[in-house]
């Protein structure tokens, strides 16, 4: 049973990316996205499992940033504000160029890239 059924990996892929848009504010959905690229990846085309590992490797990154942030906001440091600030522009940034690349019906040119594909 899929933990969310789509009916088609482009209609996965899209929902995967509003989750980490919507990441940005409420956390959890960055792991819905994860798990849900996980268990669509192996059964998807070649060029759509550079979506699912471009956005796999999204959640990692984007756990070592929140991780960097949260512990120097808890060392009372205000630079972790600063990294929260430019995750969040740096997950809205890789979500947009993800859903323009899908729309265009190519693959992630990098999907192991930590920057934007």
């Amino acid at each position: 049973m899929a933990l969310i059924e789509t009916g088609d990996d482009i209609s996965s892929i899209k929902l995967i990316y509003i989750f980490n848009l919507v990441g940005s504010l409420i956390y959890p959905m960055l792991i819905m996205g994860a798990l849900v690229a996980y268990e669509k990846k192996p059964k998807a085309a070649d060029w759509l499992q550079s979506h699912y590992l471009f956005q796999i490797n999204g959640f990692f990154i984007s756990l070592i940033l929140l991780m960097v942030s949260w512990g120097l906001l808890w060392m009372g440091n205000l630079y972790g504000l600063a990294v929260m600030v430019v995750w969040i522009v740096w997950n809205i940034s890789r979500s947009v160029k993800g859903l323009k690349t899908l729309k265009a019906q190519q693959p992630i040119a990098n999907p192991k890239s930590w920057l934007l594909g």
